[in-house]
């Protein structure tokens, strides 16, 4: 199980276009989608920068390994506040999401939550729950890339 951090826009670039994946897109106000899917699902260079830092392969294996453990619950927290109308654990829940995102290289995932945290900072919670709709799915997508990359696949 080697971690391979080789520029190979299949592994982490979009999917080819099914329902879905459309479907997808279609999350989130209007004028965030093209922003949002123009960021990478998950930038490589920011994973080889992470890799640099802990200068240990088996680090940064554990550090992946547990971001991928804890994001479902990170996403569901950032949710349920959304649902809930807890503008303040809402808006917290998607700042530490977003922190983590980037230190995982989660690119889109993180521009999605600092989006989510923006709108709940500016008292638009309707948008907020719109944007925050794409985090489950762009959350999914990168568990698959991670786990691309954690198993060199």
């Amino acid at each position: 199980m080697g971690l391979s951090l080789k520029s190979d826009k299949a592994k982490t670039g979009s999917a080819p276009e099914s329902p879905d994946r459309h479907a997808r897109q279609e999350h989130g106000p209007r004028r965030y989608r093209a922003r949002i899917n123009r960021e990478p699902v998950l930038d490589r260079s920011r994973v080889q920068e992470l890799a640099g830092g802990v200068h240990s392969q088996s680090r940064l294996l554990e550090f992946l390994d547990l971001f991928l453990v804890l994001l479902p619950s990170r996403v569901n927290n950032v949710i349920s506040a959304l649902d809930s109308g807890d503008h303040e654990a809402a808006s917290a829940a998607a700042q530490s999401l977003a922190s983590s995102a980037a230190m995982a290289g989660a690119a889109r995932l993180e521009l999605v939550a600092w989006l989510v945290d923006a709108d709940l900072r500016i008292g638009r919670m309707d948008r907020a729950r719109e944007t925050g709709r794409r985090l489950g799915p762009d959350a999914s997508e990168l568990a698959s890339a991670l786990s691309r990359l954690l198993t060199g696949a």
